[in-house]
């Protein structure tokens, strides 16, 4: 919840670090923990949404449209109270619509064999491109490239080789936990160095009216508003890869386009644009843990992470959790339910207290996060490449967001990787050997359909949005990207190891769509583009290259040492006095993490590379 407060940052990133932690406890805890951190974030995350115009994560981007201008306003309270009420309501919609759906759903369930999982995954990953918040073209781009992440390592059937070069670590595939951190968590790092000078709320006083009460009473004043928000939002959490920015966008356009009234004043403070987009957001959370739950097929980023927890602490989805460990699933639901009405709650109370967020120094809590980040990384496995992995996927991260690339679905492909590669594979064969016809399963025929439909409206949508999805912005990551895709296609065709049918049909598909951004970019001025890196992100991001390099190089002691000093030099003033005081705060921090990971934790670490060396 803590995460959501601090501008730009979601639930995702909190979460990533936290499962570090929770390796060691048992199932129902974990369960009751991550239920609670996934209902909490999200409406804590619209909190700096409507005080600083900036959303404490992309669900909860449409609140700020009428929710900055309500509090430019002089109603920063009322706003407030609104959202916590409204995120109640629509938490305890979706969570009593999943609960009456958990009982129906699980002979449906027992329809459902590969080819019908493969089929979902299709469907997922179709919505997910059909319906994104950039162009679709780069949904699918991130989807492809998701995938050919979730290949590096070994085939899920035949169990050989592939991109890992010889290294038994590569062999075993990337660890999914790093690669959040990274593309999540270090990505948004680098740019908090600027965040921290946060626009002042622009409130010349507050009106005589703004109170909690009336905050409240808008949500039931506004009941069929609330009530098709909770609805839209419920539905589009089910549908799996879609997530609450397209439930509360969504929501939020039908409470535009439903609005009868002439003198509306939507995105100049409505108190209807905050109630649609926050109701259906929360109600999203109920709906986005049946696909996780029944199917182990992520509808978001909170779903992905659930279904690492699952695999992690060897938790079954499937019919497991609606049978034998139906218990886990209802720990799951209240948790919460109970955390999206606790937080709420907290919301409203808080509410005077919360407009001193403006005056948050995000900067000076950089360094302590990446080196607490750093540390759970190679604490996990006791790998530096843990480490190096999360800093790579970290400046990747970061290049994506800055020229506006969708990272969501790069990370639900990567997860359902194997599981579709899996499911293909042991389709194809049944398909061969006639036990399974397509055509004679309702439910695949059913998938089928709704596949169709994605398509359909992909194809049909002629968007603004669309129309520029292939800008000069574009020409940077795309042509990137490009090179990477082709080198691992020639390493596909020319390398020893056997390399399957799908595996370069993908990577080629990859390299294909990539390079046709790159060329469509490149005719928009991608040429002559020249977008330097903002100022105030070069000493984090130099930051995060010295890190790995030093703890590589000599060890996490000495390695975490040479950061913060360089991290101190780099932003503090040119002086004799800055350089000691560089120089004393890097040797208490060598000598902190020295005592951590000797004798406290006794952790078993890779010698570095100067000890080899010199051995």
């Amino acid at each position: 919840m803590t995460s959501a407060f601090l501008p730009g940052i979601g639930s995702s990133s909190l979460v990533a670090i936290v499962l570090i932690l929770t390796l060691s406890w048992d199932p129902i805890s974990v369960l009751l923990l991550f239920g609670a951190l996934t209902g909490g974030a999200t409406f804590m995350g619209s909190i700096t949404a409507i005080l600083f115009n900036i959303p404490g994560g992309n669900q909860s981007s449409a609140t700020l449209i009428d929710g900055y201008p309500l509090g430019e306003r002089g109603y920063p309270q009322t706003a407030i109270a609104c959202a916590a009420t409204a995120s109640a309501v629509g938490s305890v919609f979706g969570v009593v619509v999943l609960m009456m759906l958990l009982p129906i759903i699980r002979p449906f369930l027992l329809a459902f064999g590969t080819f019908e999982m493969l089929l979902l995954g299709v469907w997922g990953l179709t919505t997910l491109v059909a319906i994104p918040n950039s162009s679709p073209i780069k949904g699918l781009a991130m989807c492809l490239l998701g995938f050919l992440v979730g290949m590096i390592g070994s085939d899920p059937v035949s169990g050989e080789a592939r991109w890992s070069f010889g290294s038994t670590t590569l062999f075993q595939g990337l660890s999914l936990i790093p690669i959040m951190l990274g593309i999540f968590t270090f990505a948004e790092l680098i740019g908090w160095a600027r965040r921290y000078d946060l626009p002042p709320a622009k409130i010349s006083g507050r009106a005589h009216d703004d109170t909690t009460w009336k905050g409240v009473i808008a949500v039931f004043k506004n009941w069929s508003l609330t009530l098709r928000s909770s609805v839209i939002g419920t539905v589009v959490g089910i549908i799996p890869g879609v997530g609450g920015t397209v439930a509360s966008f969504v929501a939020y356009g039908q409470a535009v386009a439903t609005t009868k009234e002439k003198d509306a004043e939507f995105g100049k403070g409505d108190i209807r644009g905050v109630v649609a987009p926050e109701a259906s957001n929360d109600a999203k959370d109920g709906g986005s843990i049946l696909p996780v739950v029944a199917f182990g097929i992520p509808g978001s980023e909170s779903g992905v992470i659930l279904l690492i927890v699952f695999s992690i602490h060897g938790i079954l989805p499937g019919i497991p959790m609606l049978s034998d460990q139906l218990s886990l699933t209802y720990t799951l639901i209240f948790a919460l339910l109970f955390s999206n009405i606790l937080t709420s709650i907290v919301g409203v109370g808080l509410a005077p207290y919360l407009a001193r967020l403006k005056d948050l120094r995000i900067d000076l809590i950089v360094l302590p996060v990446l080196l607490i980040s750093a540390m759970a990384i190679v604490q996990l496995e006791g790998l530096y490449t843990d480490l190096i992995t999360a800093v790579i996927f970290g400046i990747f991260g970061y290049f994506l967001r800055k020229y506006d690339w969708p990272r969501v679905p790069f990370v639900i492909a990567l997860v359902l990787g194997s599981f579709l590669e899996t499911n293909l594979s042991i389709s194809v064969r049944l398909i061969d050997l006639g036990r399974v016809d397509p055509f004679e399963r309702p439910a695949s025929i059913g998938i089928m359909v709704m596949i169709a439909a994605s398509l359909w409206w992909m194809l049909r949508r002629r968007t603004r949005e669309q129309k520029v999805m292939a800008k000069a912005e574009d020409f940077p990551i795309a042509i990137t990207l490009s090179v990477v895709l082709s080198a691992m296609a020639w390493l596909a065709l020319f390398d020893a190891e056997p390399y399957s049918t799908t595996t370069l049909a993908v990577v080629f598909s990859a390299a294909f769509v990539t390079l046709t951004i790159a060329v469509l970019a490149w005719r928009n001025g991608g040429r002559t583009l020249r977008l330097p890196i903002n100022p105030s992100h070069q000493i984090p991001l130099l930051t995060l290259l010295v890190l790995p390099c030093a703890v590589v190089g000599f060890g996490m002691e000495i390695g975490f040492a040479v950061t913060v000093f360089f991290w101190q030099i780099a932003m503090s003033e040119k002086s004799y006095s800055a350089t000691l005081k560089a120089a004393v705060l890097s040797s208490l921090i060598g000598l902190v993490t020295f005592i951590y990971v000797g004798p406290l934790m006794d952790l078993y670490l890779p010698e570095p590379l100067v000890s080899k060396i010199f051995s």
